[in-house]
């Protein structure tokens, strides 16, 4: 009894403290009128990447820098200083005994579009300038080095596409050594890929066979896992020279570099359900049809009726991409079990850096984060100028806000509610009790590039897309935008299974939400976000965390809520804002709101730009309307509850 007085006292006290923190930390003084003071206020003020010369002239190259992944291209010997690019390699020395007494067999060079191995050949690899644009703005959310991304290094069009075809008609260009040029209708990606992995086939074999085991240093080692990154693209897009560029680069970096370790595939959305893909006739005209023939052999179709008629008892008005965008990688996954981890890569993004440090640094900062206060770090935006150091000065700023967060699975009522519960049991009865230990080294099931968010109390347009579960709406839940992440299998799994069951959410609501009753890892990466506006830290704040105890979901005030996500307008990453318009167009040397182009470039020099994380990048032409984005709200839209 004396056990059960003091649960239900310090129950109590948690309660009280959680009430109060709500109280307090709602903003009466925040009005819809108040922020849109703010914008008005902001959109007057002059745009950051508008004034700003962000060229390779203006590098300025840090002190005592040390990157050991940097190296000097031996094509330009003899000449140094600040606008000479070098080598960049962001892979493990596979060569060295660190990496190879962790693993079961060495590592394999594999063959490239050159018909080189790609560890000899200086034509396929990535360059980079050391430093950055002197006075580069600083990040409105995220940062550098909370997720491990070099921010002291720069790349141009060049350096970062000339190896996959850009600039290779071009007679001469300064600071760079063009490649020798390939024929890529004759390059075939997918063999190459199935090639590389054959030759490293016994990093990844499941079992060791008792005949080989002599081939394998270290038998006893487990298996490395493969990763699939799916493109998703659809019938009827039309590939500009920068998608080929793009395509090729996650190719190379991805897959090629890595010995097979990733697997790139572009998963082709066939909309016309009168098409019978299963017909092989069928299948290679939409494919000689749809997609560049260097393509062809890496490209998988699917349609709605073949990814959704093992679910017979789903909802029939869910099943369209839209409402269902994890059914063609459920599918995908059941197909193919040779993967761990499955990439949901959408076609208009782009990364500036090199793609292997992006998913490599990604996955590693997941795989470090403690699951304590996890999901409450993860429903905020990170403000570096406000919350400080995000691995100490941030995780105890959350942990003051809401102690007693989430830890492992959570309750989900009903009786009608089966859940055979894939993730592992919390080691400690309450999370202040582990010392920010349990989860550190465990990769996470599922990584987003947005705060996780509490949809419920917000306005946001599809908070409510909840189907089969017997609480509707009162259904505690997560929310993670854009649906460009990675998925593990374990996750897949759970998701596959509560479709059979007849139970779905909308695409931004159902991996993360069955993570959070699963007790997976969830993780939202704070990878650095731009802003073309010059908020100062606090508006960004009362604007962007403007929800309980600081969160960024949970009430109307939220930035996600209908009419209230204009701010997002301007920024790098949303699913629409105009910033990638600008500084993408510019990167490849095409003017664009005032800046970049042939003329601009002749007065400041070449554009560069760090590694950066853009979304949308659509229709990539010279001449694109890529800086014009409105959200419904602004259109004259009006919401359906």
């Amino acid at each position: 009894m004396a056990i059960r007085r003091a649960l239900e006292r310090t129950s109590f006290l948690t309660l009280f403290f959680i009430l109060f923190m709500t109280v307090s930390s709602l903003k009466p003084e925040y009005s819809l009128g108040n922020m849109e003071d703010i914008l008005a206020r902001m959109e007057k003020q002059p745009s950051v990447f508008e004034n700003f010369v962000s060229t390779v002239q203006r590098i300025r190259s840090p002190k005592n820098y040390k990157n050991p992944k940097v190296v000097d291209d031996p094509r330009f010997e003899g000449s140094t200083g600040k606008n000479t690019p070098k080598i960049y390699r962001p892979y493990p020395d596979y060569d060295s005994l660190k990496w190879q007494s962790k693993h079961r067999v060495p590592f394999v060079a594999c063959l490239g579009p050159r018909n080189k191995l790609l560890n000899e050949s200086l034509d396929d690899q990535v360059g980079v300038y050391v430093g950055t644009p002197q006075g580069f703005p600083l990040p409105m959310f995220g940062s550098y080095d909370a997720v491990g991304l070099d921010g002291q290094i720069s790349f141009d069009r060049y350096t970062r596409y000339g190896a996959y075809g850009f600039g290779e008609d071009e007679e001469s260009v300064p600071y760079w050594t063009k490649p020798s040029k390939v024929n890529w209708n004759q390059i075939r990606w997918g063999q190459l890929q199935k090639q590389c992995v054959e030759r490293n086939a016994k990093r990844f074999m499941k079992e060791a066979s008792t005949d080989t085991g002599s081939e394998i240093p270290h038998p006893d080692l487990p298996a490395e896992e493969r990763s699939a990154v799916l493109i998703r693209t659809y019938l009827g897009k039309e590939y500009s020279e920068n998608d080929l560029h793009v395509i090729r680069s996650m190719v190379m970096e991805l897959a090629l570099q890595t010995g097979g370790e990733f697997e790139v595939v572009l998963l082709l959305h066939v909309k016309d359900e009168s098409l019978d893909i299963k017909q092989e006739e069928v299948y290679r005209r939409i494919l000689k049809e749809n997609i560049p023939q260097e393509f062809w052999d890496m490209t998988v179709l699917w349609n709605t009726p073949l990814v959704a008629e093992r679910y017979k008892d789903l909802n029939t008005s869910v099943i369209d991409v839209h409402h269902a965008q994890w059914l063609p990688v459920q599918w995908f996954m059941r197909e193919h079990p040779e993967f761990e981890h499955f990439w949901n890569w959408e076609i208009d993004t782009r990364f500036t850096g090199h793609h292997y440090e992006y998913v490599d640094k990604i996955a590693a900062f997941a795989r470090r984060q403690p699951r304590r206060g996890l999901w409450d770090r993860n429903a905020r935006f990170y403000i570096p100028q406000i919350h400080g150091d995000y691995e100490t000065e941030y995780r105890d700023y959350v942990n003051r806000s809401e102690p007693e967060g989430v830890w492992g699975p959570a309750a989900v009522a009903g009786p009608d509610l089966k859940i055979q519960v894939y993730g592992p049991t919390a080691p400690t009865l309450f999370p202040r009790d582990d010392n920010f230990e349990w989860g550190i080294g465990e990769d996470a099931d599922f990584i987003c590039f947005l705060p996780i968010f509490h949809p419920i109390g917000t306005r946001w347009v599809i908070r409510n897309e909840v189907y089969g579960y017997e609480q509707g709406r009162e259904l505690p839940r997560r929310a993670c935008l854009i649906t460009h992440s990675r998925i593990s299998r374990r996750l897949l799994t759970a998701l596959d299974e509560e479709n059979l069951a007849g139970r779905h959410m909308g695409s931004e609501l159902f991996p993360v939400t069955t993570a959070l009753y699963h007790g997976m890892k969830a993780v939202s990466a704070p990878h650095p976000i731009f802003s073309e506006r010059p908020f100062p830290p606090q508006d960004v704040g009362f604007i962007f965390n403007s929800g309980v105890n600081g969160r960024t979901g949970s009430t109307k005030f939220s930035p996600f809520s209908w009419g209230r996500e204009i701010p997002f307008r301007d920024t790098s990453w949303y699913y629409r804002a105009n910033l990638p318009g600008r500084l993408y167009w510019n990167f490849l040397g095409w003017e664009k709101g005032g800046t970049g182009g042939k003329e601009y470039e002749h007065r400041h020099g070449r554009v560069c730009l760090p590694s950066i994380l853009f979304h949308p990048v659509k229709d990539v032409r010279p001449d694109a309307d890529s800086m014009n984005y409105k959200f419904d709200s602004e259109l004259g839209f009006v919401p359906i509850d």
